[in-house]
């Protein structure tokens, strides 16, 4: 295992444009992180970034790691889906240009009226139109478990087994299992083979009063908070990838409510000493 950033950790003062990819990428390096995990979200995706970005992780001697896009594909109209799939690719190939083995990838949001069973045949059909261009690339698609519409290991799992492909994975995010009321080693364990990329992350019950919270699906109100403070039991988490060999990203992605300038530091440390 190697340890990485999520840029998504800063996602306060990157979509204030008081943090950009270089700047993410010197801060990670300096602090001694092996890679970074990058968001689309935060630039324009322009060849000219693409290069400089790849060109300064180099230069610090870091890895990029990981690529991430917000794909949905719990879309009833067809064309919309078509759009996802072409948004899928081009995140494939920016991947690619990145020198990222991994695209972190969403099966789709919860909408009115759409059904887990509704999306499953909309989120394979979407994602096995993008294998072929994942494998031409060298790119490992790792779907996240992000939301209730398929946040479960079980859901996730069943995905992943009907596109049927080495291309094709598990980003497994211990923070999000939460809110589909599962433990995350429990969780862990359902999708182990699969996982390529790690979410290390950690929710805590809200504390009364607080509007930044995640609502499971049975009601629980959660709030990020600093790793091995919160419910997703994310030391056992690690040791079960450690001990079964898993040799990919652990990716921290911080969205407690402390400042993440002194947030992020304290869950680097967490992790050294779990995966130590």
């Amino acid at each position: 295992m190697f340890i990485g950033l999520s840029m998504w950790s800063f996602e306060k003062d990157a979509f204030a444009g008081k943090l950009t990819p270089a700047d993410f990428i010197r801060y990670a390096a300096k602090e001694g992180y092996d890679a970074v995990e990058l968001l689309d979200c935060f630039w324009k995706e322009t060849d000219e970034e693409i290069a400089a970005a790849k060109k300064l992780a180099e230069e610090c001697g870091i890895k990029i790691g990981c690529y991430s896009i917000g794909n949905d594909f719990a879309q009833k109209d067809p064309a919309a889906r078509r759009q996802q799939v072409e948004y899928v690719k081009k995140g494939i190939q920016t991947a690619a240009k990145l020198g990222a083995p991994v695209l972190r990838v969403f099966g789709g949001s919860p909408k009115e009226g759409i059904a887990y069973a509704d999306a499953l045949p909309w989120i394979v059909e979407g994602f096995q139109a993008c294998v072929p261009l994942a494998q031409e690339k060298g790119v490992v698609m790792a779907m996240e478990n992000h939301g209730t519409l398929s946040g479960s290991g079980k859901q996730v799992r069943e995905i992943i087994e009907k596109i049927g492909s080495p291309n094709f994975g598990a980003t497994t995010d211990f923070g999000n299992f939460l809110l589909v009321d599962e433990d995350s080693s429990e969780s862990v364990m359902t999708v182990l083979k699969y996982v390529k990329h790690v979410h290390c992350k950690d929710f805590a019950p809200a504390p009364a009063g607080e509007d930044r919270v995640y609502t499971s699906l049975a009601g629980k109100k959660f709030c990020g908070c600093v790793l091995g403070d919160g419910s997703a039991n994310v030391a056992a988490s690690l040791i079960l990838l450690k001990n079964t060999g898993y040799k990919g990203m652990i990716s921290i992605e911080y969205e407690g409510l402390e400042p993440a300038a002194t947030g992020v530091p304290k869950c680097l440390e967490f992790v050294k000493k779990q995966t130590a």
